[in-house]
């Protein structure tokens, strides 16, 4: 059953390789790039490694997925989609090297938004395209896509596990008697949202092309964009706006779309994390607006960090909303007033805390997760009751709903894994020759797959002065992060391998 599954996804990522070449053959008949024999090499190795799995699970009785293939499958779906994503750049000659090939790749997958490049606007429309392609198959998770469209890859097997496996939060909604369902149910969802999202770009400033991709990279919070100048290239409010209002959408529970179109509203009014999101919003906005007007009356703030803020009410408002949604969402797009390095630490910490909080579970949002900061607000909480009335009982409930003892363990693990993992990045960065300041908002970006970092990985440049080694260990905090962690970490324990 793994070398179907396997099999089905290499065929998958050939489509998408073969789709970018007839981009690319376009662009080669009108503009005379010729980048897309770039993409057909890799799309027949993909093609001839998927027929051969084919071939070996036809060649003998396939046997249902267990539980545990479920983590296996996923993860290593990932990295052979990575691995095979990176030839276009090698072969293009846009990368020169492995480690930045394999970064820009798993960026891209985990719609993560971190990139080395410096050139983004010399760069062919064949591997701009495949750029935001990466981000858009994996937003919503290269196995759900399967799931979805292909109802017998996975026949007899635990598909639930699967879906688990790759999407995010406590627990799958599930939307339709049959996983099958729920998972196609959200990819309709994902396409109405994206095919709304271009529409509204196409209208503004922005042309066919670059409205294409930018709808991929933004209802997939991925960050993405076809200039090095991100959303500020096209120096337009409407665009801002219209970026903000998609990124907010983006980070919402996308089972809360399906409950609206079949008018099941009791579920969204009771929905306690969408509630949590939008008034952290509201705040967030506000908070950023507080300090951009307060700035000039701190003493530390310098005429050089000023100048970099906007100005004026409307422009403040719209620069507030915009990074509050990019960093809420983890999309890491960039506005026309974008810097937050340079806009002192009295904006980086804050920012620093909505990029490690993240959406909702259930988007394309990466971070932590809006639920599980909820699960753990309220643990807290009852456990200062605790100490105060021993004798009592206490639950935890969610969206009015008591949450099993189990699920709120496995948050608590998840933030001490967290923190786990944290310290180890924070051992092992400053050794390759970033600054502490530096290792502690990289890591914080490439985990919760926002983007940019600090200092020399901020939003003025990117990540292609990192060590090598430096950029397999963010890439890996890219693929644990999207992931978010057990589903990566149960493949380095002795019991997962042990036969039983």
């Amino acid at each position: 059953m793994k070398s179907r599954l396997f099999s089905v996804l290499l065929f998958i990522e050939t489509a998408a390789l073969l789709l970018t070449a007839g981009v690319s053959w376009y662009y080669h008949v009108n503009n005379g790039e010729d980048d897309y024999l770039c993409f057909l090499l890799p799309a027949a190795i993909s093609a001839i490694l998927g027929l051969i799995l084919f071939l070996i699970s036809k060649s003998k009785r396939s046997k249902p997925l267990e539980s545990r293939d479920s983590y296996l499958v996923v993860t290593l779906a990932w990295v052979i989609f990575s691995l095979i994503g990176m030839f276009p750049f090698l072969l293009n000659g846009t990368v020169d090297n492995t480690a930045d090939a394999f970064f820009e790749t798993m960026s891209g997958f985990t719609a993560t938004g971190s990139t080395i490049l410096e050139n983004i606007d010399s760069q062919p429309h064949g591997i701009l395209f495949w750029r935001c392609l990466m981000q858009w198959l994996g937003g919503l998770g290269i196995v759900v896509f399967t799931l979805a469209f292909i109802p017998t890859v996975a026949k007899g097997s635990k598909k639930m596990m699967l879906f688990a496996a790759e999407s995010s939060g406590l627990s799958v909604e599930k939307l339709s008697p049959r996983m099958q369902e729920t998972a196609r149910n959200l990819w309709i969802i994902y396409f109405i949202l994206t095919f709304l999202c271009g529409t509204c770009y196409y209208v503004g400033p922005m042309s066919l092309f670059d409205a294409v991709c930018h709808a991929m990279t933004t209802v997939a919070t991925g960050g993405f964009s076809t200039h090095q100048a991100s959303i500020g290239y096209f120096n337009s409010p409407y665009i801002e706006y219209v970026t903000s209002a998609f990124m907010i959408l983006s980070g919402i529970n996308f089972a809360l779309y399906f409950f609206a179109f079949t008018r099941r509203f009791d579920v969204i009014r009771k929905n306690e994390e969408l509630k949590v999101y939008l008034v952290l919003i509201v705040c967030a906005v506000a908070l950023f607006c507080g300090l951009f007007y307060l700035a000039p009356h701190f003493d530390g703030v310098t005429q050089q960090q000023l100048a970099k803020m906007p100005h004026g009410a409307e422009q403040t408002f719209r620069t507030s909303l915009f990074h509050t949604a990019t960093m809420l969402t983890s999309t890491g797009y960039q506005s026309s007033i974008f810097d937050y390095d340079q806009w002192g630490i009295m904006f980086l910490i804050p920012s620093a805390f909505f990029i490690m909080i993240g959406g909702c579970a259930g988007s394309t949002a990466g971070g932590v997760k809006m639920v599980r900061i909820i699960v753990i607000y309220k643990y807290i909480k009852n456990s200062v009751k605790e100490f105060i009335h021993p004798t009592g009982m206490f639950s935890i409930k969610l969206s009015d709903q008591k949450l099993d003892e189990t699920a709120v363990k496995r948050v608590c693990t998840f933030f001490s894994l967290f923190i786990l993992i944290l310290v180890v990045n924070m051992i092992i960065l400053p050794t390759t020759d970033l600054g502490f300041e530096e290792s502690f908002v990289s890591f914080f970006s490439c985990f919760s797959n926002f983007g940019p970092g600090s200092g020399a990985t901020g939003p003025s440049y990117s990540f292609a002065s990192l060590p090598d080694a430096a950029k397999w260990l963010l890439s890996l905090d890219m693929l644990v992060g999207r992931l978010e962690i057990f589903t990566v970490l149960l493949l380095f324990t002795r019991s997962f391998w042990e036969k039983k």
